[in-house]
């Protein structure tokens, strides 16, 4: 995420140049850019809110208000309070380009950091709506749709991927999209309409892409009580797949039950 403009940080200097007092907000700025450089982060905020305090809806305080939310979000790690930060610099500011980026930044918070699915899907959404065709869109449809899967909402996940698919056909997440459409299918226990939709991807998607496809379908097989199916896969993509451990629990799982079966 950006920090001072060139255009401000010239228009600082000039002030600066023309005799600006120790107290004006010009040299405050500065000092809190200063404070940041240094690395003391709380003078630096307590300097950049004395700007907003002041004069919260100008060019000046807009910017100490997006640096607060910047420095307790990236250096400090204080998410709810950079949250907090980020939703103030929007209720003041017209900028289109800054608010989309802030709100960007909210969605992937409350998604990332605080698994807080409603408000990420909120932020998405408005995203979306406003610019379905920015460079970035495939990627925020792609969250929306995880979002909704997270919150076990599966035809509201598929519907969105759906879309996904048919907006962005060619794009770099189109077998990531088919392949949470099975995960949502099977989520639903629509496990034949899931493992439909795992051949798919492991007949064209990348060698990852297929492994994943493949132990989705065999924890189909699996849940559909064919322990032999889903052996049979397991034993095969073991190696492949990214946590061998895991297949070798799942594999050890179907061997109890096979075992309990001729009991």
């Amino acid at each position: 995420m950006r920090f001072l403009s060139s255009s401000l940080a010239l228009a600082l200097l000039l002030s600066l140049g023309s005799g600006c007092n120790a107290r004006s907000p010009e040299t405050k700025y500065l000092l809190a850019e200063k404070l940041l450089e240094d690395k003391k982060y709380d003078a630096a905020i307590s300097e950049f809110q004395d700007i907003v305090d002041k004069a919260p809806s100008s060019a000046l305080g807009l910017e100490a208000q997006l640096k607060i939310a910047q420095i307790q979000h990236l250096y400090l790690g204080r998410s709810k309070e950079a949250i907090e930060s980020y939703h103030e610099f929007l209720k003041r500011s017209k900028d289109h380009n800054h608010n989309r980026e802030v709100e960007r930044t909210l969605g992937d918070l409350q998604f990332q950091n605080f698994e807080n699915y409603d408000e990420a899907i909120e932020s998405y959404s408005k995203l979306v709506k406003d610019s379905p065709n920015s460079p970035d869109a495939e990627e925020l449809v792609y969250r929306l749709g995880r979002a909704f899967y997270l919150k076990s909402q599966f035809a509201d996940a598929i519907r969105v991927f759906e879309y996904q698919k048919t907006h962005f056909p060619k794009g770099d997440l189109f077998w990531k999209a088919e392949l949470e459409i099975g995960d949502s299918l099977s989520g639903e226990g629509k496990c034949a309409e899931a493992i439909k939709k795992f051949d798919v991807v492991a007949g064209g998607a990348s060698k990852s892409q297929q492994v994943l496809a493949r132990f989705a379908k065999a924890s189909c097989f699996e849940e559909q009580d064919d322990l032999d199916a889903a052996y049979s896969i397991f034993s095969e993509i073991r190696d492949l797949y990214p946590s061998p451990a895991v297949v070798d629990l799942k594999m050890q799982k179907i061997k109890r039950r096979k075992i309990l079966r001729k009991r």
